[in-house]
Protein backbone atom coordinates (compact mmCIF):
# COMPACT_ATOMS: atom_id res chain seq x y z
CA UNK A 1 0.00 0.00 0.00
CA UNK A 2 0.94 3.60 -0.63
CA UNK A 3 2.97 4.87 2.30
CA UNK A 4 3.27 8.22 3.16
CA UNK A 5 6.51 8.84 5.84
CA UNK A 6 7.42 11.81 4.14
CA UNK A 7 4.14 13.72 4.60
CA UNK A 8 5.40 16.38 6.12
CA UNK A 9 8.73 16.03 5.95
CA UNK A 10 10.92 19.12 5.54
CA UNK A 11 13.53 17.55 4.32
CA UNK A 12 12.48 14.77 1.22
CA UNK A 13 11.00 15.95 -2.14
CA UNK A 14 9.04 13.89 -3.83
CA UNK A 15 7.53 13.09 -7.11
CA UNK A 16 3.89 12.60 -7.98
CA UNK A 17 2.89 10.46 -10.99
CA UNK A 18 -1.38 10.95 -11.27
CA UNK A 19 -3.05 8.95 -13.46
CA UNK A 20 -3.93 10.17 -17.74
CA UNK A 21 -6.90 11.83 -19.22
CA UNK A 22 -8.47 11.65 -22.35
CA UNK A 23 -10.84 14.11 -24.10
CA UNK A 24 -11.72 12.61 -27.11
CA UNK A 25 -7.98 12.73 -29.17
CA UNK A 26 -6.35 15.02 -26.20
CA UNK A 27 -4.32 13.26 -23.41
CA UNK A 28 -3.44 14.86 -20.63
CA UNK A 29 -0.91 13.86 -18.47
CA UNK A 30 -0.43 15.62 -15.04
CA UNK A 31 2.24 15.38 -12.62
CA UNK A 32 3.54 17.17 -9.13
CA UNK A 33 6.55 17.78 -7.75
CA UNK A 34 6.48 18.28 -4.32
CA UNK A 35 9.32 20.70 -2.91
CA UNK A 36 11.04 19.94 0.83
CA UNK A 37 8.71 23.13 2.48
CA UNK A 38 5.68 21.06 0.83
CA UNK A 39 4.81 23.22 -1.55
CA UNK A 40 3.54 21.54 -4.80
CA UNK A 41 4.67 22.34 -8.18
CA UNK A 42 1.68 20.96 -10.80
CA UNK A 43 2.71 20.31 -14.11
CA UNK A 44 0.30 18.98 -17.23
CA UNK A 45 1.37 17.66 -20.17
CA UNK A 46 -0.81 17.40 -23.50
CA UNK A 47 -0.45 15.17 -26.45
CA UNK A 48 -2.71 16.01 -28.89
CA UNK A 49 -3.46 12.63 -31.50
CA UNK A 50 -4.42 12.72 -35.08
CA UNK A 51 -7.41 11.01 -34.30
CA UNK A 52 -9.50 9.92 -31.45
CA UNK A 53 -9.17 5.95 -30.61
CA UNK A 54 -12.46 5.74 -30.12
CA UNK A 55 -13.33 3.02 -31.79
CA UNK A 56 -9.91 0.88 -30.32
CA UNK A 57 -11.13 -1.73 -26.88
CA UNK A 58 -11.28 0.57 -24.10
CA UNK A 59 -9.06 -1.28 -22.35
CA UNK A 60 -6.57 -1.45 -24.75
CA UNK A 61 -6.48 2.31 -24.84
CA UNK A 62 -6.32 2.64 -20.89
CA UNK A 63 -3.42 0.33 -20.56
CA UNK A 64 -1.20 2.67 -23.47
CA UNK A 65 -2.45 5.66 -21.72
CA UNK A 66 -0.96 4.60 -18.10
CA UNK A 67 2.14 3.58 -20.05
CA UNK A 68 2.81 6.21 -21.81
CA UNK A 69 2.01 8.55 -18.34
CA UNK A 70 4.68 6.46 -16.85
CA UNK A 71 6.93 6.66 -19.60
CA UNK A 72 6.96 10.53 -19.71
CA UNK A 73 7.15 11.00 -16.05
CA UNK A 74 10.99 11.30 -16.10
CA UNK A 75 10.67 14.26 -18.18
CA UNK A 76 9.71 15.90 -14.99
CA UNK A 77 11.30 13.63 -11.79
CA UNK A 78 14.19 14.61 -13.10
CA UNK A 79 13.58 18.24 -11.54
CA UNK A 80 13.51 16.75 -8.37
CA UNK A 81 15.96 14.14 -8.18
CA UNK A 82 16.51 12.87 -5.80
CA UNK A 83 13.10 11.94 -4.24
CA UNK A 84 10.27 9.50 -3.74
CA UNK A 85 8.09 8.73 -6.35
CA UNK A 86 4.65 8.17 -5.37
CA UNK A 87 1.69 7.11 -7.92
CA UNK A 88 -1.13 7.37 -5.42
CA UNK A 89 -3.71 5.92 -8.09
CA UNK A 90 -1.83 2.75 -7.96
CA UNK A 91 0.62 0.16 -10.21
CA UNK A 92 0.41 -3.39 -11.24
CA UNK A 93 3.16 -5.27 -11.03
CA UNK A 94 4.38 -5.11 -14.93
CA UNK A 95 4.01 -1.54 -14.41
CA UNK A 96 5.88 -0.90 -11.49
CA UNK A 97 8.62 -2.96 -13.29
CA UNK A 98 8.25 -0.96 -16.23
CA UNK A 99 8.62 2.92 -14.84
CA UNK A 100 11.85 0.91 -12.73
CA UNK A 101 13.56 -0.04 -15.82
CA UNK A 102 12.26 3.64 -17.59
CA UNK A 103 14.26 5.38 -14.76
CA UNK A 104 16.89 3.30 -14.41
CA UNK A 105 17.83 2.91 -18.28
CA UNK A 106 15.62 5.96 -19.58
CA UNK A 107 17.81 8.63 -17.10
CA UNK A 108 21.75 6.84 -17.50
CA UNK A 109 22.90 9.59 -19.33
CA UNK A 110 21.21 12.05 -17.12
CA UNK A 111 22.29 10.54 -13.67
CA UNK A 112 26.08 10.13 -15.35
CA UNK A 113 26.53 14.23 -16.67
CA UNK A 114 25.09 15.28 -13.38
CA UNK A 115 26.66 12.50 -11.21
CA UNK A 116 23.34 12.19 -9.59
CA UNK A 117 23.19 8.15 -9.21
CA UNK A 118 20.76 8.09 -6.59
CA UNK A 119 18.23 9.38 -9.36
CA UNK A 120 18.69 6.17 -10.86
CA UNK A 121 17.37 3.85 -8.39
CA UNK A 122 14.30 6.56 -6.61
CA UNK A 123 11.94 4.70 -3.87
CA UNK A 124 8.79 4.02 -6.09
CA UNK A 125 5.66 4.16 -3.09
CA UNK A 126 1.84 3.04 -4.61
CA UNK A 127 -0.92 0.36 -3.78
CA UNK A 128 -0.42 -2.85 -5.76
CA UNK A 129 -3.57 -3.32 -8.47
CA UNK A 130 -4.27 -6.48 -9.96
CA UNK A 131 -3.51 -6.85 -13.35
CA UNK A 132 -6.77 -6.77 -15.47
CA UNK A 133 -5.85 -7.58 -18.94
CA UNK A 134 -3.02 -10.25 -20.77
CA UNK A 135 -0.13 -8.62 -21.71
CA UNK A 136 2.22 -9.40 -24.29
CA UNK A 137 2.44 -8.49 -28.40
CA UNK A 138 0.82 -11.68 -29.95
CA UNK A 139 3.71 -12.47 -32.85
CA UNK A 140 1.42 -14.52 -34.86
CA UNK A 141 -1.02 -11.44 -35.76
CA UNK A 142 -2.09 -10.49 -39.66
CA UNK A 143 -0.18 -7.15 -40.41
CA UNK A 144 -1.37 -5.74 -43.39
CA UNK A 145 -1.18 -1.80 -42.06
CA UNK A 146 1.67 -0.60 -40.42
CA UNK A 147 2.69 2.69 -38.97
CA UNK A 148 6.13 3.69 -39.53
CA UNK A 149 7.66 6.73 -36.85
CA UNK A 150 9.67 8.96 -39.39
CA UNK A 151 12.53 11.21 -37.68
CA UNK A 152 13.26 12.71 -41.24
CA UNK A 153 16.64 10.30 -41.17
CA UNK A 154 18.12 7.61 -42.91
CA UNK A 155 16.88 5.14 -41.16
CA UNK A 156 13.03 5.46 -41.20
CA UNK A 157 13.44 5.97 -45.07
CA UNK A 158 14.72 2.55 -45.08
CA UNK A 159 12.10 1.19 -43.50
CA UNK A 160 9.71 2.63 -45.15
CA UNK A 161 10.99 2.24 -48.64
CA UNK A 162 11.33 -1.98 -47.46
CA UNK A 163 7.82 -2.27 -46.03
CA UNK A 164 6.57 -0.86 -49.46
CA UNK A 165 8.25 -3.29 -52.11
CA UNK A 166 7.35 -5.79 -49.78
CA UNK A 167 3.57 -5.14 -50.58
CA UNK A 168 2.13 -3.63 -46.60
CA UNK A 169 0.31 -0.70 -46.52
CA UNK A 170 3.04 2.24 -44.68
CA UNK A 171 1.03 4.81 -42.80
CA UNK A 172 4.03 6.99 -41.26
CA UNK A 173 3.75 9.43 -37.75
CA UNK A 174 5.91 11.64 -36.66
CA UNK A 175 5.09 14.61 -33.20
CA UNK A 176 5.91 18.02 -33.72
CA UNK A 177 7.08 17.32 -37.04
CA UNK A 178 9.40 19.70 -38.62
CA UNK A 179 10.14 19.95 -42.73
CA UNK A 180 12.58 17.06 -43.28
CA UNK A 181 9.43 15.16 -42.00
CA UNK A 182 7.25 16.33 -43.93
CA UNK A 183 9.42 16.12 -47.04
CA UNK A 184 9.90 12.40 -46.46
CA UNK A 185 6.09 11.84 -46.47
CA UNK A 186 6.38 13.60 -49.55
CA UNK A 187 8.75 12.17 -51.28
CA UNK A 188 7.65 8.86 -50.10
CA UNK A 189 4.13 9.17 -51.02
CA UNK A 190 2.46 8.12 -47.72
CA UNK A 191 -0.02 9.54 -45.15
CA UNK A 192 1.48 11.42 -42.39
CA UNK A 193 0.06 11.26 -39.24
CA UNK A 194 1.01 14.27 -37.02
CA UNK A 195 1.14 14.33 -33.09
CA UNK A 196 1.43 17.47 -31.18
CA UNK A 197 3.40 17.11 -28.02
CA UNK A 198 3.48 20.11 -25.32
CA UNK A 199 5.73 19.87 -22.38
CA UNK A 200 4.60 22.36 -19.44
CA UNK A 201 6.25 25.56 -19.81
CA UNK A 202 6.74 25.23 -16.19
CA UNK A 203 9.13 22.60 -16.67
CA UNK A 204 10.96 24.39 -18.89
CA UNK A 205 11.23 27.67 -16.39
CA UNK A 206 12.26 25.05 -14.15
CA UNK A 207 15.21 23.71 -16.46
CA UNK A 208 16.20 27.56 -17.29
CA UNK A 209 16.40 28.33 -13.55
CA UNK A 210 18.69 25.24 -12.96
CA UNK A 211 17.46 22.57 -12.02
CA UNK A 212 18.74 18.84 -12.76
CA UNK A 213 18.34 18.24 -16.76
CA UNK A 214 19.21 16.23 -19.32
CA UNK A 215 18.31 13.43 -21.63
CA UNK A 216 15.30 11.21 -21.32
CA UNK A 217 14.07 8.64 -22.97
CA UNK A 218 12.30 10.26 -25.69
CA UNK A 219 11.60 6.67 -28.04
CA UNK A 220 10.14 5.18 -25.16
CA UNK A 221 7.66 8.44 -24.97
CA UNK A 222 7.14 8.43 -28.78
CA UNK A 223 6.69 4.58 -28.99
CA UNK A 224 3.67 5.05 -26.39
CA UNK A 225 2.26 7.98 -28.46
CA UNK A 226 3.07 5.88 -32.00
CA UNK A 227 0.77 2.55 -30.30
CA UNK A 228 -1.95 5.09 -29.40
CA UNK A 229 -1.90 6.52 -32.77
CA UNK A 230 -2.08 3.52 -34.21
CA UNK A 231 -5.72 2.06 -32.70
CA UNK A 232 -6.78 5.50 -33.49
CA UNK A 233 -6.16 4.99 -36.80
CA UNK A 234 -6.56 1.55 -37.61
CA UNK A 235 -2.95 0.34 -38.15
CA UNK A 236 -1.85 -3.05 -36.91
CA UNK A 237 1.80 -2.60 -36.31
CA UNK A 238 3.96 -0.06 -35.21
CA UNK A 239 7.51 -0.29 -36.95
CA UNK A 240 10.31 1.62 -35.56
CA UNK A 241 14.04 1.38 -37.46
CA UNK A 242 16.21 1.05 -34.25
CA UNK A 243 19.50 -0.84 -35.63
CA UNK A 244 21.58 -3.42 -33.94
CA UNK A 245 24.12 -0.84 -32.90
CA UNK A 246 21.69 1.38 -30.73
CA UNK A 247 22.10 -1.85 -28.21
CA UNK A 248 25.90 -0.61 -27.86
CA UNK A 249 26.35 1.36 -24.44
CA UNK A 250 28.58 4.56 -23.86
CA UNK A 251 29.99 4.01 -20.60
CA UNK A 252 29.89 1.36 -17.51
CA UNK A 253 29.10 3.42 -14.47
CA UNK A 254 27.80 2.58 -11.22
CA UNK A 255 27.81 -0.87 -12.13
CA UNK A 256 25.29 -0.27 -15.33
CA UNK A 257 26.17 0.48 -18.84
CA UNK A 258 24.97 4.08 -19.60
CA UNK A 259 23.38 3.97 -23.16
CA UNK A 260 22.47 7.69 -24.98
CA UNK A 261 20.06 5.35 -26.73
CA UNK A 262 18.54 3.07 -24.24
CA UNK A 263 15.38 3.43 -25.51
CA UNK A 264 16.29 2.72 -29.17
CA UNK A 265 17.99 -0.91 -27.99
CA UNK A 266 16.41 -4.47 -28.21
CA UNK A 267 16.65 -4.11 -23.97
CA UNK A 268 13.75 -1.70 -24.08
CA UNK A 269 11.92 -3.20 -27.22
CA UNK A 270 11.58 -6.32 -25.39
CA UNK A 271 10.73 -4.80 -22.16
CA UNK A 272 7.79 -2.76 -23.71
CA UNK A 273 6.61 -5.73 -25.94
CA UNK A 274 6.27 -7.63 -22.50
CA UNK A 275 3.83 -5.28 -21.10
CA UNK A 276 1.91 -4.21 -24.03
CA UNK A 277 -1.80 -5.37 -24.17
CA UNK A 278 -2.08 -8.84 -26.09
CA UNK A 279 -5.03 -6.82 -27.80
CA UNK A 280 -3.17 -4.33 -29.07
CA UNK A 281 -1.13 -3.53 -31.87
CA UNK A 282 2.07 -5.47 -32.58
CA UNK A 283 5.32 -3.13 -31.85
CA UNK A 284 9.15 -4.17 -33.23
CA UNK A 285 12.24 -2.69 -34.87
CA UNK A 286 12.85 -3.70 -38.62
CA UNK A 287 16.30 -3.06 -38.56
CA UNK A 288 17.30 -4.66 -35.12
CA UNK A 289 19.32 -7.00 -36.27
CA UNK A 290 21.42 -4.82 -39.14
CA UNK A 291 24.12 -2.08 -38.68
CA UNK A 292 24.05 1.50 -39.23
CA UNK A 293 26.84 0.92 -41.94
CA UNK A 294 24.63 -2.15 -43.60
CA UNK A 295 21.51 0.70 -43.16
CA UNK A 296 23.65 3.37 -45.17
CA UNK A 297 24.40 1.33 -47.99
CA UNK A 298 21.23 0.54 -49.03
CA UNK A 299 20.55 4.06 -47.98
CA UNK A 300 22.75 5.35 -51.00
CA UNK A 301 20.62 3.87 -53.13
CA UNK A 302 17.51 5.84 -52.70
CA UNK A 303 18.72 8.98 -54.23
CA UNK A 304 15.22 10.67 -54.48
CA UNK A 305 15.51 11.44 -50.61
CA UNK A 306 19.14 12.46 -50.32
CA UNK A 307 18.55 16.86 -50.47
CA UNK A 308 15.72 16.10 -48.10
CA UNK A 309 16.97 14.02 -45.33
CA UNK A 310 18.49 15.19 -41.84
CA UNK A 311 19.63 13.25 -39.05
CA UNK A 312 21.23 15.95 -37.01
CA UNK A 313 19.65 16.49 -33.48
CA UNK A 314 20.46 19.91 -33.45
CA UNK A 315 17.47 20.42 -36.18
CA UNK A 316 15.12 18.95 -34.04
CA UNK A 317 15.60 21.09 -30.83
CA UNK A 318 12.57 22.64 -29.73
CA UNK A 319 14.68 26.00 -30.55
CA UNK A 320 15.18 25.07 -34.18
CA UNK A 321 13.80 26.74 -37.41
CA UNK A 322 11.31 24.80 -39.82
CA UNK A 323 13.87 24.85 -41.89
CA UNK A 324 16.85 23.82 -39.53
CA UNK A 325 18.97 20.95 -41.55
CA UNK A 326 22.65 19.57 -40.95
CA UNK A 327 24.77 21.82 -38.81
CA UNK A 328 27.88 20.23 -39.61
CA UNK A 329 29.53 20.29 -36.61
CA UNK A 330 28.45 17.44 -34.22
CA UNK A 331 28.80 13.83 -33.72
CA UNK A 332 26.06 13.12 -35.86
CA UNK A 333 26.78 14.74 -38.65
CA UNK A 334 30.20 13.74 -38.89
CA UNK A 335 29.45 9.90 -37.96
CA UNK A 336 26.77 10.23 -41.11
CA UNK A 337 29.22 11.61 -43.03
CA UNK A 338 31.70 9.16 -42.78
CA UNK A 339 29.16 5.59 -43.21
CA UNK A 340 27.45 6.99 -45.90
CA UNK A 341 30.94 8.72 -47.88
CA UNK A 342 31.99 4.53 -48.73
CA UNK A 343 29.07 4.32 -51.05
CA UNK A 344 28.05 7.51 -52.69
CA UNK A 345 30.35 9.58 -55.51
CA UNK A 346 32.20 12.27 -53.32
CA UNK A 347 29.97 15.21 -55.15
CA UNK A 348 26.99 13.63 -53.99
CA UNK A 349 27.91 13.42 -50.19
CA UNK A 350 29.10 16.95 -50.02
CA UNK A 351 26.09 18.12 -52.16
CA UNK A 352 23.97 16.64 -48.68
CA UNK A 353 26.16 18.91 -46.87
CA UNK A 354 26.11 22.10 -48.81
CA UNK A 355 29.44 21.66 -50.67
CA UNK A 356 31.30 21.26 -47.01
CA UNK A 357 33.72 18.45 -47.08
CA UNK A 358 33.72 17.59 -43.24
CA UNK A 359 37.12 15.12 -43.29
CA UNK A 360 38.44 18.25 -44.32
CA UNK A 361 37.97 20.45 -41.21
CA UNK A 362 40.88 20.34 -39.44
CA UNK A 363 38.63 21.48 -36.25
CA UNK A 364 36.92 18.44 -36.22
CA UNK A 365 39.23 16.06 -36.57
CA UNK A 366 39.31 14.67 -32.79
CA UNK A 367 35.53 14.34 -33.49
CA UNK A 368 36.10 12.05 -36.06
CA UNK A 369 38.59 10.28 -34.06
CA UNK A 370 35.86 9.75 -30.58
CA UNK A 371 34.11 8.23 -33.53
CA UNK A 372 36.62 5.36 -34.16
CA UNK A 373 36.92 4.10 -30.96
CA UNK A 374 40.65 5.24 -30.16
CA UNK A 375 42.08 4.51 -26.71
CA UNK A 376 40.85 6.95 -23.88
CA UNK A 377 38.21 8.09 -26.30
CA UNK A 378 34.06 7.92 -25.20
CA UNK A 379 31.46 7.06 -27.38
CA UNK A 380 29.68 10.50 -28.20
CA UNK A 381 26.26 10.96 -26.37
CA UNK A 382 24.50 11.01 -29.66
CA UNK A 383 22.84 8.29 -31.75
CA UNK A 384 26.04 7.15 -33.67
CA UNK A 385 27.12 3.65 -34.22
CA UNK A 386 29.76 1.66 -32.57
CA UNK A 387 33.31 2.49 -33.62
CA UNK A 388 34.43 -0.83 -35.42
CA UNK A 389 31.70 0.45 -38.02
CA UNK A 390 33.23 3.87 -38.22
CA UNK A 391 36.56 1.97 -38.36
CA UNK A 392 35.04 0.37 -41.46
CA UNK A 393 34.11 3.10 -43.19
CA UNK A 394 36.84 4.77 -42.86
CA UNK A 395 39.05 1.40 -43.98
CA UNK A 396 36.68 1.40 -47.08
CA UNK A 397 37.04 5.01 -48.22
CA UNK A 398 40.70 4.14 -48.62
CA UNK A 399 39.41 2.03 -51.64
CA UNK A 400 37.04 4.83 -53.10
CA UNK A 401 38.73 6.44 -56.04
CA UNK A 402 37.51 9.82 -55.03
CA UNK A 403 39.09 10.15 -51.79
CA UNK A 404 42.10 9.81 -53.20
CA UNK A 405 45.33 11.38 -51.95
CA UNK A 406 42.74 13.67 -49.60
CA UNK A 407 44.54 14.54 -46.47
CA UNK A 408 42.55 13.68 -43.71
CA UNK A 409 43.38 9.88 -44.53
CA UNK A 410 46.72 10.65 -43.30
CA UNK A 411 46.07 13.15 -40.57
CA UNK A 412 47.18 11.97 -37.21
CA UNK A 413 44.86 9.97 -35.41
CA UNK A 414 43.41 8.89 -38.00
CA UNK A 415 46.00 7.58 -40.44
CA UNK A 416 46.94 4.19 -38.33
CA UNK A 417 43.23 3.47 -37.95
CA UNK A 418 41.91 0.36 -40.04
CA UNK A 419 39.84 -2.53 -39.87
CA UNK A 420 40.55 -6.17 -39.75
CA UNK A 421 38.80 -8.56 -41.90
CA UNK A 422 36.43 -9.77 -39.32
CA UNK A 423 35.38 -6.45 -38.90
CA UNK A 424 34.77 -5.66 -42.86
CA UNK A 425 32.91 -9.09 -42.54
CA UNK A 426 30.74 -8.87 -39.64
CA UNK A 427 29.44 -5.16 -39.83
CA UNK A 428 27.60 -5.97 -42.77
CA UNK A 429 26.01 -9.83 -41.67
CA UNK A 430 23.05 -10.03 -39.93
CA UNK A 431 24.39 -9.53 -36.20
CA UNK A 432 21.58 -11.71 -34.16
CA UNK A 433 18.98 -13.76 -33.63
CA UNK A 434 18.00 -11.61 -30.81
CA UNK A 435 15.18 -9.59 -32.47
CA UNK A 436 11.17 -9.31 -32.25
CA UNK A 437 10.75 -9.32 -36.24
CA UNK A 438 7.75 -11.63 -37.14
CA UNK A 439 8.22 -14.02 -39.83
CA UNK A 440 7.48 -12.51 -42.45
CA UNK A 441 9.57 -9.47 -41.60
CA UNK A 442 12.31 -10.93 -41.03
CA UNK A 443 12.62 -11.63 -44.88
CA UNK A 444 11.98 -8.15 -45.50
CA UNK A 445 14.96 -6.89 -43.12
CA UNK A 446 17.36 -9.66 -44.46
CA UNK A 447 16.60 -8.22 -48.35
CA UNK A 448 17.90 -4.76 -46.86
Amino acid sequence: MLRTAWDGTEDCPRFEIHSPILEKELIRLPYVGVLPDGRPIRFEEQITLPAAPEKAPAKVVKALLRLLSLAASPSYYKAFTPCVVVVPDGLTGPEHDFLTAVISGGLGEFAYTNDLPEALHPEILSPRLQDRWQRGVASDRPISRTLVPVGGGKDSIVTIEALRDSGVDVHLIAVNPKRPQHDTARVAGRPLHEVTRQIDPRLLELNAEGVPNGHVPVTAINSLISLLTAVATGCDAVVFSNEASASFGNVEWQGQVVNHQWSKGIGFETLLRDVLPAEGPTYFSLLRPLTELRVARRFAEHRSYHPIFTSCNRAYRMAAGDGATWCGDCPKCRFVFLILAPFLPREELLDIWGGKDLLADGSQQDGFVDLLGAEGTLKPFECVGEPDECRVALTLLREHPDWAGHPALTAPGLAGVAASQVELERVFAWQSDEHCLPERFEEVARAV
